[in-house]
């Protein structure tokens, strides 16, 4: 099994989970990469950057496949959900796209059709996807939630939620509430229906990433923790010791037993979860 790391030198790489070493390592700029996710069938990797480009790697070819060239300034986030790709930007936009992978075409190129642009006011730091795929959340550096029909491009509601810069946002599995947070040090919990603010839980510093379950969270922090969380009680289950420097990526399997982050001080880390 590989999982993908990015690192701010630019640099993807692959690790081994098993034999806990690397097994690739690709440079597409001169720029850090901001995200990165493999598609279904785990034969490209697509990789954003904040030299405003997302690449395509094959990891069958192992060579860079593509280069989609579609905003004017960073490219902060990506999600992928069936053949659609959307990318978030500080040139205050989310772009979703069409892509049709290049292995189904002669020239081995992908093809790109923007589908739709969602204007925001500033700067977009994060997005999420509903499960259904027809809501999507995106958060700004003012710290502002915007909920968009997928289907029509529209806003359903907006809320300023955070002073300051939103760094994460999630939905719940069943799609009701949105959590974020950001670094005003609190979590934000959104009725998605109502577009209400239903709960915010005070943090002792700003998570800068999590995920979680509708109850429970699993937090990464500023200063390298990793936080485990009641939402309801608002109080803190347990703390673990991980990174020196803010967690800044977290990845969790389905069972929601094994979880991979990624630090400040460049190290990724494996983790078995037992409750």
């Amino acid at each position: 099994m590989s999982n993908i790391k990015f690192t701010k030198n630019s640099t993807l790489k692959m690790f081994s989970k098993e034999s806990k070493t690397i097994q690739r390592s690709v440079s597409f700029s001169n720029m850090a990469l901001s995200s990165c996710l493999i598609l279904p069938g785990d034969t490209t990797v697509i990789s954003s950057s904040w030299d405003n480009h997302i690449y395509f790697y094959s990891i069958a070819f192992g060579r860079q496949q593509d280069i989609l060239m579609g905003h004017d300034d960073a490219v902060s986030k990506i999600c992928w959900h069936d053949g659609r790709l959307y990318s978030a930007s500080w040139d205050s936009t989310v772009k979703v796209w069409h892509c049709v992978p290049g292995e189904t075409l002669s020239n081995k190129k992908h093809h790109f059709e923007l589908l739709a642009e969602l204007e925001h006011d500033v700067s977009v730091n994060t997005i999420d996807l509903n499960a259904a795929n027809t809501i999507l959340a995106s958060g700004t550096k003012e710290g502002t939630i915007s909920l968009w029909d997928v289907t029509t491009a529209t806003v359903l509601h907006q809320l300023p939620c955070h002073s300051g810069t939103l760094f994460d946002a999630a939905f719940s599995p069943d799609s009701r509430h949105l959590l974020s947070a950001g670094e005003d040090c609190c979590f934000k919990v959104i009725d998605v229906q109502t577009g209400m603010l239903i709960s915010s839980v005070t943090t002792d510093e700003p998570q800068r990433c999590f995920k979680w379950d509708g109850n429970t969270i699993l937090s990464g922090s500023q200063s390298g923790e990793l936080l485990i969380w009641d939402l309801l009680g608002g109080k803190i289950i347990e703390r673990i010791k991980g990174h020196t420097g803010a967690v800044m990526s977290m990845w969790i399997n389905e069972q929601c037993n094994s979880v991979i982050t990624g630090g400040e001080d460049k190290q990724i880390m494996f983790w078995k979860l037992q409750y």
